[in-house]
């Protein structure tokens, strides 16, 4: 049950990152380094998780938990970047 507590706590502080870091990277100055730099965070992701899992011995599970973590970083980071972006942009269309 131990592993299992692990896998989740550390799947929500991947979400919890994802979500902090589109929300930042959605106030950068044009789509195109809002996603850059998503996709950037998700390969930090995914390189953590991979150190991570095999640090704590989870043998052959080490590739699918980092390339699972790294897609949800990924997906959820764009959603929030996306979103992020079109807040400031309504938000600046109100003040005008």
């Amino acid at each position: 049950m131990q592993s299992y507590e692990s896998i989740f706590w550390g799947m929500a502080i991947v979400v919890l990152l994802a979500l902090a870091g589109g929300a930042l990277m959605g106030r950068l100055a044009r789509v195109t380094h809002s996603l850059a730099g998503v996709a950037a965070q998700s390969l930090v992701v995914l390189a953590l998780v991979a150190y991570l899992a095999a640090d704590a011995g989870a043998g052959g599970m080490v590739a699918l938990l980092a390339i699972a973590a790294a897609m949800f970083s990924l997906v959820i980071g764009t959603a929030a970047a996306l979103l992020a972006r079109r807040v400031l942009r309504e938000r600046r269309a109100c003040i005008d």
